[in-house]
């Protein structure tokens, strides 16, 4: 008796192609062959495009939605670079502004890939990923002001008026003279 995986073979010859015997000792028991390949044909013809709308969709979705999703990282990014003005934090927070301004600025060149096969039209995503990326943006020069770097009272401008002193500790903004 011959082993049944002899019949498996990989022909290194001219045709270079995986060649099989159908034997029927190898399918399990009800299976019928012709059935499966006249369901999976039927189905997958009338599926296709339907199929093909749903992850264009999925893919346009995903990437109107991936500066959103990166904002939080670069919230613990930001708190964990600190408040110091050293050379770090400061070009965490450069690249933290320059990465979305050059997003924005190639807003065309990131939905390219799928412009030309999405059946709707892209302008939603566009302008959310626009957002998710001013949101960064925005992260950054919140960043700058913690830090000191954004001129924010009189003083910042002339050296004649003096600086402004903290009169109190308030959770959520400044409160000065």
């Amino acid at each position: 008796m011959t082993n049944p995986m002899n019949k498996w073979k990989l022909d290194f010859g001219g045709s270079r192609a995986l060649s099989r015997v159908y034997d029927t000792t190898l399918n399990p028991p009800g299976f019928n062959q012709s059935v499966s390949q006249t369901s999976h044909h039927s189905e997958h013809a009338g599926a296709n495009t339907q199929n093909q709308h749903h992850l264009m969709s999925k893919r346009a979705w995903d990437l109107a939605l991936q500066p959103i999703k990166s904002v939080p990282m670069n919230m613990i990014m930001m708190y964990m670079a600190g408040n110091t003005i050293s050379i770090f934090p400061i070009m965490m927070v450069v690249m933290m502004a320059w990465r979305p301004m050059r997003a924005i600025m190639a807003i065309g060149q990131a939905f390219k890939s799928i412009d030309a096969e999405y059946p709707g039209s892209l302008i939603v995503h566009k302008m959310i990923f626009a957002l998710g990326n001013m949101a960064a943006i925005a992260l950054a020069v919140y960043k700058c002001h913690t830090m000191g770097l954004l001129p924010n009272h009189a003083s910042d401008w002339l050296d004649f008026v003096p600086p402004a002193e903290r009169m109190q500790n308030v959770l959520f903004g400044d409160t000065f003279v």
